[in-house]
């Protein structure tokens, strides 16, 4: 293409050279002809010029010359005194570029000029002189919409040529493509069906090219892969068996939790009677012991409670709900904490996101426990941000991002697990509701965290 290129250019600046040596030769004639009037004619030079039957003859027979637009002869005021129009004679002509001139722009700027919308004229000037003073011109003038319509119909076999060799590498290349990558395709295909766990896999390559070493080293591992296989006597594992043991463990675990909270509970309120009697006898070292045992007593309560929550299957109560409600729900909350840590809070939730569908009051649940959870991280103060997006993959993501102190990177991937606080007091439940709320609801759970410049939690759910 690009060597079509060089040659279309080439082909039109020798077809321009060719049309002006023509000008050129067409000028000198009528030029000879003009002195031989001007030296017969008297005073009356430009009228001899004009009405001189051989100078119209030469002019007229420009019209032979295809890429001859016209020829003609003007007085120093650009009036035609003759042309080869004999319409245009005693009209004013307009001046156009000098073909010498346009010759020496260049290639490029030549392609431009034969091929802009309408064509262009160039012109070949040869000035008339009388008694050493010019009276007037000769003007050849040459059309580059003739010299384009020739270009195109020599164009038109290399265009073909062109055409016809893309079209045949092309075709050539896909044929080698599919010759050389063929032992590519071999070996990704025995890889995989060694994934799938087949035994024995073996790949035939040619011995004599490049991949023969790869395809040896191939067969070589399949095999040790085989072998270790057919050595090793994996047990069964019995899915549904599994599940039953697994949902049984679940039951006991629930049953032993119950039947622990109503002890619990029946000792809590027996502390808090001991602890009456006390006040009222006046034994304050005991009502102190009792009201330390009441505390872990209820402190038990909690554990056992929070481990009740994690492990009882929910039934969720699905709802198409705004995101924005959602976060409005639990603002008066969130605000009377911020304002007690004197935290700056923003909110920046847009009404027009997608809805989403979850249940209502769990998931609010877990909002507000990320939103507190950040508020008791900034006991100094700081700026608490919820703020919600679309997101990839249909979803909506919502962000809880503080200012607060952070989370040990140590701690980072513990902060999910049950019980796992580093808080004073903290029962290590609420974060652990969050995760298994958003897994409930098909959701992923991401954290980030710099120690000494806050957290980011980041809720993504899909859209409903």
């Amino acid at each position: 293409m690009v060597l079509s290129g060089y040659y279309l250019s080439s082909l039109a600046q020798a077809r321009l050279e060719e049309s002006q040596a023509i000008g050129d030769l067409l000028a000198k004639a009528i030029f000879h002809r003009a002195q031989a009037v001007v030296r017969g004619g008297g005073e009356d030079s430009v009228s001899a010029l004009g009405a001189d039957d051989g100078l119209r003859s030469i002019l007229e027979a420009s019209v032979y010359a295809k890429q001859l637009a016209y020829a003609a002869i003007v007085d120093t005021d650009g009036t035609a005194i003759a042309h080869s129009d004999s319409s245009l004679s005693g009209l004013t002509m307009p001046i156009y570029d000098d073909a010498a001139t346009v010759l020496g722009r260049g290639q490029i700027a030549l392609i431009r000029a034969v091929y802009t919308p309408g064509g262009k004229i160039f012109e070949i000037r040869e000035p008339l002189l009388l008694d050493g003073k010019e009276f007037g011109s000769i003007r050849v003038g040459v059309s580059t919409l003739l010299i384009r319509a020739d270009l195109d119909r020599n164009l038109q076999p290399t265009l073909i040529a062109v055409i016809a060799i893309v079209a045949g590498s092309s075709v050539i290349a896909l044929l080698l493509a599919q010759v050389l990558l063929r032992p590519i395709h071999v070996i990704r295909s025995g890889i995989s069906r060694l994934g799938r766990g087949e035994f024995g896999v073996m790949v035939d390559l040619p011995r004599d090219d490049e991949f023969a070493e790869l395809g040896q080293f191939f067969n070589a591992v399949s095999a040790r892969l085989s072998a270790d296989r057919s050595h090793a006597s994996p047990q069964p594992i019995d899915t549904e068996d599994a599940l039953k043991k697994l949902t049984a463990v679940t039951r006991l675990s629930a049953g032993i939790a119950h039947e622990l909270k109503n002890p619990l509970n029946a000792a809590v309120i027996h502390l808090e009677l001991l602890k009456q009697h006390f006040a009222e006898n006046a034994d304050s070292s005991a009502a102190d012991h009792v009201a330390v045992i009441a505390a872990q007593m209820r402190r038990l309560d909690e554990v056992v409670q929070g481990f009740l929550r994690f492990i009882r299957p929910e039934n969720l109560r699905l709802d198409v709900v705004p995101v924005a409600s959602l976060v409005e729900a639990i603002l008066p909350i969130v605000k009377a904490e911020a304002d007690h840590h004197r935290v700056q809070l923003e909110i920046d939730v847009p009404r027009e996101l997608p809805d989403i569908r979850v249940d209502s009051a769990m998931m609010q649940q877990a909002l507000l426990n990320l939103a507190i959870n950040a508020c008791q991280a900034m006991p100094d103060g700081g700026r608490l941000r919820l703020a919600a997006a679309t997101a990839s993959q249909q979803r909506i993501e919502i962000t809880c991002e503080d200012t607060g102190h952070g989370i040990p990177p140590e701690h980072l991937d513990q902060i999910f697990n049950l019980y796992f606080t580093t808080k004073e007091g903290g029962s290590g439940i609420g974060l652990s509701m969050v995760y298994r709320t958003v897994q409930l609801h098909d959701g992923e759970l991401e954290v980030q965290s710099t120690p000494g410049r806050g957290t980011t939690f980041r809720l993504l759910l899909p859209q409903a």
